[in-house]
């Protein structure tokens, strides 16, 4: 309900339900704050957000309020600019600032830190306290996050977000009065995959980015750009930092529909290897085995050479390159000859996906929207590991109980504590199958740990049994289940099933539809939400073509059939996905290898030419995320400006170049042109290029500034190269500019800023300055454009069963996830080798004690001539017959899915 208010003696129509912190924020009033935040709520722990109100029968009467525990009130008067209120903030943020250090200058935090901002507004400058200040021991909280524990002001940010809304058991406040302390019992790692949001959300420097830390600079003195998370198939919005061509920084950049203000570890800390030593910089091609360095002209030259005098070129896509990428490379070597970089399975998997969401009445929610769900069934899918964002929106669905169903609180939603223990009261129902342990059984009422097949064979026969009560089972456990997951999914107004590739079955994703389907003609407001395994992994199918397994075929490699002489492969390790020996096999007998790749690959090393290609920071393009969202990510830096011998540009400059060559085309293309010749080619894609602006697009006649207005040293940046300062690389794909000339400001009308900044907010907490309201949208609409509509028609999804398969008492391999071991690009970060360098094979308890095989041994596994060797680990929930192994690392490939294991050997 929307009243009205008096505000500086100005009425405003606000909503009653909001607090009048947040009321104020969005009306542009300031007004300094330090333990409320938009999600976290309000506890009044900080006393910085006070305000006047005026008294309803004596308009001469007031008292100060805490700005961020009051609820408006109609008709009243609200006053925050008067010298008690000013003189009232500034002595309370002096008694918050008397134990913290003089440090400024050398914390990380300095000039982008919220307590600096507020410590300004308020007025206070002058430090009376002179006496000892209290210490504190700092913790080792890990490999990514630095404690200072000295700088803390007891906002209880951290602790409210890391143990109350991620649920996170490590980490915890502790001691009394004005001696807390915020940390773990005890140091180590910090194991909650959120952990990287404890950086932001703290208004001080206590914790900061050791990976920042690395390639360090002040916030003006970075260069920015908005981007898209490369890590999972989620696609949450982020803000990039650079400096001298590394990058810097990672930041959330808010989105409504999808990652809200938080993001993953995965997101936050997996990309160190965009600036890994052995990167590739320059052109290379290989004559009798010896390695030549060549040039641009060059090796355009030679590339068409070898096209014109080729009888068969093929073209290996993949889905963490860009659609305009694969795109032009399909274009490049024709239909029939591209393949789409991603195995059989995976791709049915997707394509059904695809199916499912075009064809069916069933809703499909963004990530944000899963939050909104009063009962969730998860089948096969590892989420805390394979999409963790989605994982952390499953927590807050099933904390919302009382939301939902319960009319009888009359708690404010932003009252954090009174509503924190109204969730400790009752939760919302989470129903999960799986192989194994997940991360979000801590709070599951229901667990069903067994193999794909029996997960599906559970599913169809809810399904089933959700259209008709009378439904005949036998199997009398697998009975019991049944009734209680029916009976709690038909008792929820709004059910939620989820399902994904990670399962790498495509019979789990057929049972998921079919339960939904059941759900919805019982008239349920159900939801299906399907994860990915890439960030562009719907875009690659979306654009069709064939599967790796179609490559690899005996009778495609066989010397009697072989006809492919020149394979482009772009931005794709075949070894990450297929068999070694087969891969081997297969280049073996092509002469002409071209791979198109921004880091070194064991594929890179069968390579005969090699074009280093810019990474997702280099250059700009359009991916597509789980729910068909296509979103652009932005170039921040020209790697050519910092050194003129890195001949590293997207991929799809380098193929566009060919084919305009072969075409007799014109050379040089932009962005947008490509774009709009992707759409034409292939018409799913149509609307993709309204995920960003056109690159002519302005303001005032100006294109909007990479970089803050206070951008320092841009004159001496390459000093030690040349005296004088190199013009600045001129930007003809996006809308913005490489320097700090050009727009910038919340007044400006665009969607996609490329970081944070106000006149007095400095820090993130800026946000509530570029949007409508305080966590809704930015001021013009949330970026991205969702282009897979439902069809006007209903169609019913074929259902797909698994075969039954009998292995004689052989262990079959399955797949276990990891955070970031299993990513093909996360796993080369150093850091993620050094610290999490435990690779585990995971048995059941009674098949590892008839191999006479504990925890912790070491074994060598032998699997079509491929020897493994990885610690043991026992599991209590696993099934006979089934063995986990971490495909996709320690060069176990994706396809040793379902293949047996042939004998295990203990070492000693």
């Amino acid at each position: 309900m929307m009243i009205n208010i008096n505000i500086e003696g100005q009425v405003y129509k606000v909503n009653e339900k909001d607090n009048l912190l947040k009321i104020c924020l969005s009306l542009g009033f300031d007004i300094p704050y330090f333990c409320w935040h938009p999600i976290l709520g309000s506890i009044g722990s900080c006393r910085q957000c006070a305000i006047k109100q005026l008294n309803d029968s004596d308009q001469n009467k007031n008292h100060i309020i805490m700005s961020c525990m009051s609820s408006p009130i109609h008709n009243t008067k609200i006053i925050i600019y008067d010298n008690d209120l000013i003189n009232f903030r500034k002595k309370n943020i002096e008694l918050l600032m008397l134990n913290h250090p003089h440090d400024c200058p050398i914390c990380d935090e300095g000039g982008s830190c919220h307590l600096q901002d507020m410590t300004v507004m308020t007025g206070h400058h002058n430090r009376r306290y002179n006496f000892p200040k209290r210490q504190y021991k700092n913790q080792y909280l890990g490999p990514f996050i630095s404690h200072t524990m000295n700088r803390c002001i007891t906002c209880y940010r951290c602790v409210r977000f890391y143990k109350d809304y991620a649920d996170g058991q490590d980490f915890n406040v502790f001691g009394s009065k004005n001696i807390i302390y915020f940390g773990r019992y005890s140091n180590g790692k910090l194991k909650n995959p959120f952990s990287g949001n404890l950086i932001e959300l703290c208004p001080t420097g206590v914790f900061t980015d050791k990976i920042y830390n690395q390639n360090y600079a002040r916030k003006w003195d970075l260069q920015y750009a908005p981007s898209i998370c490369q890590n999972c198939s989620l696609g949450c919005n982020i803000f990039i930092g650079e400096r001298y061509g590394k990058l810097s920084s990672i930041q959330n950049r808010f989105h409504e529909k999808i990652n809200h203000y938080f993001l993953c570890d995965k997101g936050y800390f997996g990309y160190e290897y965009t600036y890994l030593k052995n990167n590739p910089i320059k052109i290379i091609y290989y004559k009798k085995n010896k390695k030549i360095i060549s040039n641009h002209k060059e090796i355009i030259k030679k590339i068409i050479h070898i096209i014109l005098n080729s009888k068969n070129i093929i073209g290996i896509g993949s889905p963490r390159a860009s659609i305009e990428s694969n795109f032009i490379l399909k274009k490049l070597v024709g239909k029939k000859n591209f393949y789409l970089g991603i195995l059989k399975n995976e791709k049915k998997q997707i394509n059904y996906i695809i199916d499912i969401i075009k064809n069916t009445k069933i809703y499909f929610p963004t990530l944000s929207e899963i939050e909104n769900y009063d009962s969730i069934l998860i089948l096969g899918e590892d989420l805390s590991n394979t999409n963790p964002r989605a994982a952390l929106a499953v927590r807050q669905a099933i904390k919302k109980n009382f939301n939902i169903k319960n009319n009888d609180f009359n708690i404010p939603y932003w009252n954090a504590d009174a509503i924190l223990n109204i969730k400790n009261k009752k939760l919302n129902p989470l129903l999960i199958t799986s192989n194994d342990k997940t991360l979000l059984d801590d709070i599951s009422i229901f667990n069903y740990y067994t193999s794909n097949f029996n997960q599906s064979k559970f599913g169809f026969i809810l399904a089933d049994y959700l259209n008709n009560n009378n439904y005949i089972i036998n199997d009398k456990v697998l009975k019991k289940k049944i009734i209680k997951v029916s009976k709690i999914l038909l008792n929820s107004s709004k059910p939620l099933i989820i399902s994904g590739t990670g399962s790498n079955s495509l019979s789990l994703i057929s049972a998921s539809y079919k339960i939904a389907q059941s759900l919805y003609k019982n008239k349920k407001d159900v939801g299906l939400f399907y994860v990915l395994n890439k960030v562009n992994s719907m875009g690659i199918s979306l654009i069709k073509g064939k599967s790796l397994n179609s490559l690899f075929k005996k009778k495609n490699i066989s010397h009697s059939n072989f006809n492919i002489d020149t394979v482009f492969i772009m931005e794709n390790d075949l070894y990450f996905y297929e068999d070694k020996n087969k891969i081997n096999y297969f280049l073996k007998n092509i002469p002409n290898i071209i791979v198109l790749d921004h880091i070194l690959t064991r594929t890179m090393k069968k390579a005969s030419i090699i074009l280093p290609t810019a990474n997702f920071m280099e250059n700009s393009g359009t991916v597509i995320n789980n729910e068909g969202r296509a979103q652009r990510f932005f170039q921040v830096y020209d790697p050519f400006f910092y050194n003129k011998y890195n001949a590293r540009k997207a991929s799809w400059k380098w193929i566009y170049e060919i084919y305009s060559k072969l075409k007799n085309l014109k050379k040089d293309i932009t962005l947008d042109e490509i774009i709009k010749k992707c759409e034409k080619y292939i018409p799913i894609l149509d609307g993709i290029h309204l995920s960003a602006p056109n690159s002519n697009y302005k303001v005032y006649n100006r294109k909007f500034a990479r970089s803050p207005i206070r951008y320092s040293g841009r004159t001496s940046i390459l000093s030690n190269v040349h005296i004088h300062e190199p013009q600045q690389p001129q930007d003809k794909d996006t809308i913005f500019n490489f320097s700090m000339e050009g727009n910038y400001g919340s007044h400006v009308n665009y969607k996609h800023i490329p970081f944070l900044w106000s006149p007095g907010w400095n820090s993130s907490q800026s946000l509530h300055k570029f949007q409508k309201q305080i966590g809704i949208s930015f001021k013009y609409g949330c970026s991205g454009f969702k282009i897979l509509n439902k069809n006007k028609n209903n169609i019913d999804i074929k259902i797909i069963y698994d075969k039954y398969i009998i292995n004689n008492n052989k262990l079959s391999i399955i797949a276990h996830q990891h955070l970031f071991q299993n990513h093909s690009l996360i796993q080369k970060s150093n850091l993620i080798k050094k610290y999490f360098n435990n690779y585990y094979v995971i048995l059941n308890k009674n098949d590892a004690t008839e191999l006479g095989i504990i925890n912790n041994n070491l074994i060598k596994l032998y699997c079509l001539n491929n020897i493994f060797i990885l610690k043991t680990y026992i599991s209590d929930f696993l099934n006979r017959g089934l063995i986990s192994l971490p495909l996709g690392t320690k060069n176990i490939p994706l396809s040793f899915f379902g293949k047996i294991i042939e004998k295990i050997k203990v070492l000693k």
